[in-house]
């Protein structure tokens, strides 16, 4: 453990630690059990979190500071190993705040700009849903292998959706908005109520009360946007291409809220992946015969054995457990 240094600050130890962990905590890919190990650490010694607390300090001094061109421009010089031109007025207040910008510049690039906070992670396993708690008032229900990371400052609520699907309801604020970052394009709501889901290749926005605007960027820099009302819904690509609007099917858009997929005239091997996103043990096709089979029901997400006994008694199917993890179906 660290103990005070002769001079009453921290040990460099501490102070090491907390460097490394502001960095690994402002990358929002930050895995929730890195986060967890964090606090741990910080808990485990108040000269940890004294340290952490001096580091978040400095970060915010060195925001207003990236903003003085000429101290902008002597970190340069700095970092180039250029000698600086004699000066009278290089104050210590400047020179502190050189000293700052340089320690920035420094960083790796994903770390050397300040931009929005570190964010609070938040994650599903598969069959688990989660209902977080803003603290705005807002609420976001997480479905099952879902991450997002949320970041709210003064100027602006801001929800990254890593991959996964959930339903925001929204605290209005016009001032305050409230903007989810997902695949290509950002959602901004006031006051709503909708659903995002991020694909491998799509993102899928949907309405059920209030407005959205939807904003993407194509490859060449070129903006897109799009606005939807209540019962409405669109997808855009990983190009930035935007669909246009369809009415949304209210049974089915909220069918995984209560834990079930209400599902007409699918694929199979489409009601396979939906199904497969819920549970550990997956669902393969051993006959291509099976390919184009077409369905229609109601099934829990998370029952498995209910929806293969159903699909063996409805269809011509049979289903064959060829591990834990592994269920093959054949004619």
């Amino acid at each position: 453990m660290d103990r005070e240094n002769a001079n009453g600050g921290t040990r460099p130890g501490s102070q090491d630690e907390a460097e490394q962990w502001f960095a690994r905590l402002l990358d929002a890919n930050c895995p929730p059990e890195e986060r967890a190990a964090f606090e741990r650490w910080r808990n485990a010694d108040p000269n940890h979190a004294a340290a952490y607390r001096e580091l978040e300090l400095i970060w915010k001094r060195s925001e207003a500071a990236v903003r003085d061109p000429a101290i902008a421009a002597a970190a340069q010089r700095a970092l180039r190993g250029e000698p600086a031109a004699p000066r009278r007025w290089l104050f210590p207040a400047l020179a502190a705040g050189l000293a700052l910008l340089v320690a920035v510049v420094a960083l790796p690039r994903w770390l050397a700009t300040p931009a929005d906070p570190v964010g609070s992670a938040y994650a599903t396993r598969a069959g688990q849903q989660r209902t977080v708690q803003l603290a705005d008032g807002s609420s976001v229900l997480l479905d099952t292998d879902t991450e997002m990371v949320i970041r709210y400052s003064s100027h602006t609520r801001r929800v990254d959706l890593l991959h996964g699907q959930a339903q925001f309801a929204v605290q209005g604020n016009h001032a305050w908005p409230f903007v989810v970052y997902a695949g290509n394009g950002t959602v901004t709501a006031v006051g709503t109520e909708f659903q995002v889901r991020v694909n491998e290749s799509a993102t899928d926005v949907a309405l059920l009360k209030g407005k959205l605007a939807i904003a993407t960027q194509s490859p060449d820099g070129a903006p897109q946007s799009a606005s939807l009302t209540s019962g409405q819904s669109l997808s855009f690509d990983q190009t930035g291409r935007i669909t246009p609007v369809q009415p949304i099917d209210l049974q089915q858009t909220q069918g995984w809220t209560q834990g079930k997929l209400f599902v007409h005239d699918w694929r199979l091997p489409q009601l396979l992946a939906e199904m497969n996103r819920y549970n550990s043990a997956k669902i393969g096709i051993g006959d291509s015969s099976l390919q184009n089979i077409r369905i229609s029901g109601v099934f829990r997400t998370n029952d498995q054995q209910t929806f293969l006994q159903m699909l063996q008694q409805g269809w011509a199917i049979r289903a064959r457990r060829v591990s834990d993890k592994q269920i093959v179906l054949s004619r």
